[in-house]
C-alpha cells in the first residue's frame, strides 16, 4: 500500500478555485442528498476502484449528478479519502481537503495566477474573494529544491509557461556541458 503524500500549495491553490469544490460549499447543507444521487442504481464497486484502475465510469456518472457538490461536501466533511466522492478521485480530494480546512495561504498565490482567475474561492469552508499579491509585487513562482543529476534545470519563459496545460509553471531540462 502507498502512502498518500502532502498535496504542494499549486495543487492546493488549483483546488481552491475548482468549481466542485465551490459547488460543494453552496450545497453542503443539504443532508438528503443520498436519496436523490445518480448513484443508487449503480454497483458500489464502481465508484471504489482498485488501485492504479481508472475511475472514468465514476467520474462521468457523478458528473451527470444532480447531488454531486452535496456528496462531496460530506466526504470533505468526514475526511473521506477512498474511492470517489462528488465526481472526484482521492488525489484531487487531498488538495481539496486542505482549502476546506485551511484559511488560504501566502505560499499559494504566486500559483493562483496561472491558473484559471476565479471570482470565489474556497478559505476555511467559505467562499471568499480571492486573494490578490500585492500591487508592484513580481510572479515570482518558488523555487523547488532538486538534486543535480547531471542535467541542469532552467525556468521557461513566459509565453512557453502560459501554454502549459493547467497552467503551473514547469522546468525544462538541458545537457550540462562538462568544462
Amino acid at each position: 500500500m502507498t502512502r498518500a503524500r502532502i498535496p504542494r500549495p499549486h495543487e492546493v491553490a488549483a483546488a481552491r478555485r475548482d468549481p466542485r469544490l465551490v459547488r460543494a460549499v453552496r450545497e453542503r447543507h443539504d443532508n438528503a442528498w443520498r436519496t436523490r444521487g445518480a448513484c443508487q442504481a449503480v454497483d458500489p464497486e464502481t465508484f471504489f476502484p482498485a488501485p492504479l484502475e481508472p475511475a472514468d465510469a465514476a467520474v462521468q456518472l457523478c458528473g451527470r449528478c444532480p447531488v454531486s457538490g452535496a456528496c462531496l461536501a460530506w466526504a470533505l466533511s468526514v475526511g473521506d479519502c477512498h474511492g470517489v466522492w462528488g465526481g472526484t478521485t482521492a488525489r484531487e480530494r487531498r488538495a481539496m481537503l486542505v482549502a476546506w480546512r485551511t484559511e488560504e495561504q501566502q505560499e499559494e498565490l504566486p500559483y493562483a495566477a496561472y491558473g484559471p482567475q476565479a471570482d470565489l474561492v474556497v478559505s476555511a469552508g467559505e467562499l471568499r474573494a480571492p486573494q490578490r499579491p500585492a500591487a508592484g509585487a513580481t510572479r515570482q513562482v518558488p523555487r523547488i529544491p532538486m538534486q543535480r543529476t547531471g542535467l541542469a534545470l532552467r525556468a521557461l519563459g513566459d509565453t512557453e509557461r502560459d501554454s502549459v496545460l493547467h497552467g503551473v509553471p514547469l522546468l525544462a531540462r538541458e545537457p550540462v556541458h562538462a568544462g
